[in-house]
This record gives C-alpha cells, sequence and structure tokens, in this order.
C-alpha cells in the first residue's frame, strides 16, 4: 500500500513540475505542490483512513469538496486491498458485499446531486465541512461504543 502511495505521490509530482516548467499551465490556486513538508504530510496520508485524510487535507489548503472526493478516492484503494484478503482466505460474504456496495452507490450518488445542488445555489462548500466535521464526531463516539458492544458480546 505504501508503494503505491510513493508512486503516485512521484507521478504527481513530476507532472507538476511539467506544468510548472510550461509556466503553470493547468495549475490551480489549491493545489498542493509535493515538495518538503506537504511531500512528507501527503505520504502520511498514505497511512491513514478517511477521518485522517479529509481533515488533513483541508487543513492543508485544499478546498472542502476536494477534499472529501481525494479521501474517498484513496480509502478506495485500502477497501480493494482489504477486500480482496478476505475473498482470498474465504471470509468475505459476497451477497452481503454487493448489497452494500449497491446501496453505497445509491447513497453517493444522491449525496453528490445534493451536494451540488447545495453549491449551485448558495456557492459555498461550508455544507461539505460541516457534513465532515459531522462524520467525524459521529465516528469519533461511535467506534468506541460499537466496539465495546462486540468486545462485551464475545466475553
Amino acid at each position: 500500500m505504501f508503494a503505491c502511495v510513493v508512486a503516485a505521490v512521484k507521478v504527481t509530482a513530476s507532472d507538476q513540475a511539467l506544468k510548472e516548467k510550461y509556466g503553470g499551465l493547468n495549475l490551480s490556486e489549491s493545489d498542493l505542490i509535493f515538495r518538503g513538508s506537504v511531500l512528507r504530510q501527503v505520504l502520511g496520508l498514505g497511512l491513514g483512513g478517511g477521518v485522517i485524510y479529509n481533515p488533513l487535507l483541508m487543513a492543508m489548503g485544499v478546498p472542502p469538496k476536494v477534499s472529501s472526493s481525494t479521501g474517498m478516492f484513496l480509502v478506495m484503494f485500502s477497501t480493494i486491498s482489504t477486500s480482496g484478503m478476505y475473498l482470498l482466505f474465504g471470509r468475505l460474504i459476497v451477497d452481503y458485499g454487493l448489497w452494500i456496495a449497491a446501496w453505497s452507490c445509491v447513497g453517493s450518488i444522491i449525496g453528490l446531486k445534493g451536494a451540488n445542488w447545495y453549491m449551485r445555489k448558495y456557492n459555498r462548500q461550508s455544507l461539505i465541512v460541516f457534513v465532515l466535521t459531522f462524520m467525524l464526531m459521529l465516528s469519533t463516539v461511535c467506534v468506541p461504543l460499537f466496539g465495546a458492544n462486540d468486545l462485551k458480546a464475545k466475553s
């Protein structure tokens, strides 16, 4: 996984170097330039989950819409590799996974349409920041609670 992150950062850094060489071609103000501390932070992001990606990317100056989509894109790789391991060891319940995947796609489409509608209407990205903050708080509370209940049930 770490090797994939390093390779992706190197490819992106070389792409940015070419853009800078030709006068900043297609560089946006919010683009991260992969050098120095930014490079170290991005490489560190490759080892975390979505709860880590989104706030850190926003702290680095990435717009909320880009931050949330980048975080989900990065989480996709760890999800695929984990699912592959479970499948190889016969521990993946495929029909359950397909059920969750189908409803996740429906939820993603509804969320994307809703966020785009909100941003067109109000020209603000604050909704995404509030949703990300709410999800972070919710996971901070729910993960330990469900984990404790799971541990009680097993003992």
